[in-house]
């Protein structure tokens, strides 16, 4: 995995240029490329719930919302989901006067609220909006402040030395916004990295999965903001403010082309893998699908 600091270090290595104003500008264009691939991909893909309040229709959005997916409406062990108003007259047609049923039809989005319609007739009912998130930007320099103690199959880590609430204020409680992933170092440490899903204090937090190590104290660590994108695609958000930076800052055509190459080819890399969410295919060639009732068999 890069984390941005790697991926920072490493464009100022490839540019020959570490000056403040230069990786300031390399910053932007990380977090502009971030942003592009996942509004193209779906790694950012999150749900959020709310229950229903007798005869209210509209509930808040997400404060990370991107772009809504689908609307669902749970009632008992029924799930209804309702399709979705695009313009402001269809719904204002449909709301001529108040209409109250827990079985919702139809959901519209304005001024950062979802609308059901019917109007829920009945309280405690659960609303799913799945959703993209925002893209949070890139900005987090690793932490490596200290040491921690991991217990195997344990998902709390506990730091000594550390003073994680201050390094990432205002991510007490969830981090799941910053994207943060903890790696313990070797030989203490298993060296892999694992998602950060909560900061408790200074000195205590919790991962998503259980540490897969052995049990061990005064381990040399390091915490790290990544992107979104698939560990197998983090380059892509180096490659692309290099292409520009050998076309523009610094005129260079080999490397500008270089660089341009392998993010050209990294985006059909992700075209490909990102053909299901569940296994890797390449859509461009895959065969069509026959239909084994249109052939005569003696």
């Amino acid at each position: 995995m890069k984390s941005y600091t790697t991926l920072r270090n490493f464009i100022g290595t490839m540019a020959q240029n570490t000056k403040s104003t230069t990786l300031q500008l390399f910053d932007q264009q990380m977090n502009d490329t971030n942003r592009y691939l996942m509004q193209k991909y779906y790694s950012n893909e999150n749900s959020r719930t709310t229950p229903t309040v007798a005869q209210q229709q509209f509930y808040d959005l997400p404060s990370n919302y991107s772009k809504m997916k689908t609307v669902t409406v749970t009632i008992g062990n029924l799930k209804w989901t309702p399709k979705e108003i695009l313009t402001r007259r269809e719904w204002d047609e449909l709301n001529v006067f108040p209409y109250y049923s827990d079985i919702p039809n139809n959901y519209f989005i304005w001024n950062g609220q979802v609308g059901i319609w019917p109007i829920p007739s009945s309280a405690g009912n659960t609303i799913t909006m799945n959703y993209k998130t925002r893209v949070p930007d890139l900005a987090l320099a690793d932490y490596t402040t200290g040491t921690v103690t991991l217990t195997n199959n344990s998902k709390t880590v506990t730091g000594a030395g550390t003073s994680w609430l201050t390094a990432f204020l205002p991510a007490a409680g969830s981090t799941s916004n910053l994207n943060l992933w903890l790696k313990a170092n070797a030989p203490l440490g298993d060296g892999n990295w694992y998602q950060v899903a909560s900061i408790t204090n200074g000195t205590t937090l919790t991962l998503v999965q259980a540490y897969q190590g052995v049990t061990s104290a005064l381990v040399t660590y390091t915490i790290g903001q990544m992107p979104l994108l698939p560990e197998d695609f983090h380059d892509l958000l180096a490659y692309r403010p290099l292409e520009l930076y050998f076309a523009t800052i610094q005129p260079d055509a080999n490397k500008h082309n270089e660089f341009k190459a392998l993010y050209q080819e990294g985006i059909k890399s992700m075209d490909d893998y990102f053909g299901s969410k569940s296994v890797n295919v390449n859509l461009a060639d895959s065969p069509p699908s026959l239909n084994p009732n249109l052939f005569w068999q003696a």
